[in-house]
């Protein structure tokens, strides 16, 4: 009997050490699977991340030179793996216009990721528009405009020698005196000879150049500037050259937003008519006094127009701005005593209207990507 239950004992215990040992090789095989799915993890993770940057790498080296089809090979490191990465460009493909970027990038295991994707260049103002159609454009639910101002506006504004000087979704009011003109009749230091439309005091005489109440004035100033609206913020901030608290910090050429802190002085610019800037003036006022003269387009914008917080542009002592002035805040907060000309070099600057292209770092050009073109397949 007790030789039985020896036996019996000894059987149970095999058994048991049986299944020890089956599951420790389970368990070790399940560590070691799961080692090795987490360190291909890693692995791909580094490699992708090495793709990207390639794409990166080329799209920085189109704004310098938009003609490039190599960049650089290069690697990134970890202490798990190391992954190279080569970058083709090709031009026009699949249109002409349209350069494909394909970045592979390759593990020392001999693992690869391809990453391709399709860029255009487009200029930094809404291209579906030659510019602004007018150099004063004032936006919001009410429009004042005071102060005394002089307007040289866009001769073809509203189609083929059809001058448009000031346009409005709402009625134009305020006080102050106004004078519009042809380019041909202004004198910048004594302002229109022959004006078209006027206001001083009570008296207006508005001829066809000012076009205001216009149902067909945007809704959203932003769309209609820079092609993205109000909801795409973060896409105009990613064309932007650079972003300041102030104008202190604008260095022309190129495309600024000036973004709250202590607001603008258009003073503080250095602009030219070779050297135009692109300034949106967001949440905060906008000053110039007398001799200061800007180039380019200035936009002062509400974030939120419907809140308390007004924000003005005073431009004071004769200030001259060459290019377009426009807000989407309306209230009577333009003012001063300035001069808004419509200056067709400036814009043309702006919107790259003789086709000379992007690369050599022009600043007005943006390099995007064509949606639905990205693929790390």
């Amino acid at each position: 009997m007790h030789k039985v239950n020896g036996f019996t004992t000894l059987t149970v215990t095999l058994m048991l050490v049986s299944i020890l040992i089956s599951v420790s090789v389970f368990i070790g095989k399940a560590l070691v699977s799961e080692k090795r799915i987490a360190l291909n993890e890693i692995e791909y993770r580094l490699a992708y991340a090495a793709a990207e940057k390639g794409v990166a790498e080329a799209m920085a080296t189109l704004k310098v030179s938009g003609a490039a089809t190599t960049i650089p090979s290069g690697s990134i490191s970890t202490s798990a793996a190391t992954a190279s990465y080569q970058v083709t460009i090709a031009q026009d493909v699949p249109v002409s216009g349209v350069k494909e970027i394909v970045s592979i990038a390759t593990l020392a295991n001999g693992g690869t990721t391809t990453i391709s994707v399709q860029v255009a260049e487009r200029s930094i103002l809404n291209p579906n528009n030659s510019g602004p159609a007018a150099p004063l454009l004032v936006g919001g639910a009410s429009t004042g405009i005071s102060g005394n101002m002089t307007v040289v506006g866009n001769p073809n504004g509203g189609g083929p020698g059809i001058p448009v000087a000031i346009w409005s979704g709402e009625d134009i009011s305020g006080g102050g005196s106004m004078q519009t003109c042809h380019l041909g009749d202004y004198d910048s230091g004594s302002g229109c000879s022959a004006s078209i439309s006027t206001k001083s005091g009570g008296t207006v005489v508005f001829g066809t150049d000012v076009v205001d109440n216009d149902p067909d004035f945007p809704t959203d100033m932003l769309e209609y500037m820079f092609g993205y609206g109000a909801g795409d913020w973060d896409k105009i901030e990613a064309m932007a050259t650079g972003i300041a608290s102030s104008c202190n910090d604008v260095a022309p050429p190129g495309f600024f937003i000036v973004d709250g802190g202590s607001g603008c002085d258009l003073g503080n610019i250095t602009s030219s008519a070779s050297s135009p800037a692109i300034v949106i003036v967001k949440d905060a006022d906008v000053t110039a006094n007398g001799g200061d003269k800007f180039y380019g387009l200035l936009f002062s914008y509400d974030s939120d127009p419907t809140d308390a917080t007004e924000f003005d542009v005073k431009l004071n002592g004769g200030a001259q701005i060459f290019g377009a002035i426009s807000t989407n805040h309306g209230g009577d907060n333009l003012n001063g005593t300035f001069d808004a000309v419509y200056d067709a070099g400036v814009l043309c600057t702006l919107t790259n209207c003789d086709g000379s292209g992007g690369g050599v770092g022009n600043p007005f050009i943006s390099l995007s990507t064509i949606p639905g073109s990205w693929k790390d397949w």
